[in-house]
């Protein structure tokens, strides 16, 4: 990942959309997440997903999907 780019984005916001994903990651394969885990999504993935629903496919996304 590069954490140089992203204009426009705090070190706050990358934070939240990265751990948003690997938690989403997570998930998906199965993984049992802990309480603040799940408060943590409840509370960020809707505005991280928005975000992410913007940008373009690339096939390693289109892979985990």
């Amino acid at each position: 990942m590069n954490r140089e780019g992203a204009p426009g984005k705090s070190p706050e916001e990358m934070y939240i959309q990265q751990k948003v994903r690997v938690l989403l990651m997570l998930r998906k394969m199965g993984s049992n997440l802990t309480a603040s885990e799940e408060e943590f999504l409840r509370t960020y993935a809707g505005v991280v997903n928005s975000q992410l629903s913007q940008l373009p496919q690339h096939s390693i996304d289109q892979a985990l999907s």
